[in-house]
């Protein structure tokens, strides 16, 4: 793919806007928001024709046009009254937590990102030439809503992966963070598992809305709603020490949960249990037990 995104109208053949990567260094910040911040440049291609950027929003993704991954979203404008001259600007992407992981450990070679892009430019020319191809802004002086979108509009940016580290990975401060990746099952093809996923996504709901009972209690309701009957979870693992140290973690991982105070799914009152837990509390037992469900799918169902 270019390294340069061409936009055309939608009716005729010739380009009026590109898009790419300016000579400016990237950078990052870290924090709740986890975000990136894209060096971009923007021109319009032919003289005596204005353009605005009113807004365009783009998918991030990491890797190549055959090969990406999600990352985050971003959007940008109003840029106004551009002209032939590159405007360079920042595009800030915005990171999930669950993307992290991928920030801190990228494919090998350079970084290479894709931006795919929709949004609404406004044109408009001054010419009276006839002889150029206006189709699209036919009338002079006015301007012209010009809507972007398709997988047409897609822009492949590359980074040294040394100015990744230094100007994305050491800025979010990534370090700071617990990162791993979660090999989760798609309960549409692993129906069994439907209901300890839904209770997870409940433990990290009630996690960022502080209620740390309610984390406890899901996380719990996680390791019930195993597939199966909980004392055979690891019945398909070949018998040995492996399978009874994981099978004797499970059951002691299930056990704090149950000892913290909780609340049971579908109940209102909170369960007395043997501790009081606190948000720090709830964030262990939300991140351990994801990790247990991702590690017991890896074991079981060879995901």
């Amino acid at each position: 793919m270019p390294n340069r995104l061409y936009v055309n109208l939608p009716s005729g053949s010739r380009p009026w806007l590109s898009l790419r990567r300016s000579t400016n260094p990237l950078s990052a910040t870290g924090g709740p928001v986890p975000q990136i911040l894209l060096p971009l440049e923007a021109r319009i291609m032919l003289a005596g024709v204005d353009g605005q950027v009113l807004r365009l929003a783009f998918d991030a993704s990491l890797g190549t046009t055959d090969r990406s991954v999600l990352i985050g979203r971003g959007e940008f404008g109003p840029l106004s009254y551009l002209g032939t001259d590159e405007y360079p600007f920042s595009a800030a992407v915005t990171c999930p937590h669950e993307s992290l992981a991928l920030l801190l450990d990228p494919p090998p070679g350079n970084v290479s990102l894709v931006l795919r892009f929709a949004g609404l430019l406004r044109l408009r020319h001054h010419s009276q030439d006839s002889s150029i191809d206006w189709r699209g802004i036919e009338e002079p002086d006015t301007w012209h809503i010009i809507p972007v979108g398709d997988n047409i509009h897609q822009l492949e940016m590359s980074f040294a992966r040394s100015d990744w580290y230094e100007q994305v990975v050491e800025p979010m401060k990534l370090g700071g963070y617990l990162i791993a990746p979660l090999r989760l099952p798609d309960p549409s093809r692993v129906p069994s598992w439907s209901a300890a996923l839904s209770h997870l996504s409940e433990a990290r709901r009630a996690l960022t809305s502080g209620n740390p009972p309610a984390v406890f209690g899901r996380c719990r309701a996680v390791i019930d709603a195993l597939p199966g009957d909980k004392t055979k979870i690891f019945d398909m693992m070949p018998e040995g020490k492996k399978r009874n140290e994981i099978d004797d973690l499970t059951k002691a991982i299930g056990k704090y949960i149950h000892s913290g105070r909780h609340v049971v799914p579908g109940a209102s009152a909170v369960q007395p249990g043997e501790f009081p837990v606190d948000q720090r509390d709830a964030v262990f037992a939300c991140n351990m037990t994801a990790l247990l469900l991702s590690h017991i799918a890896g074991l079981v169902l060879e995901i």
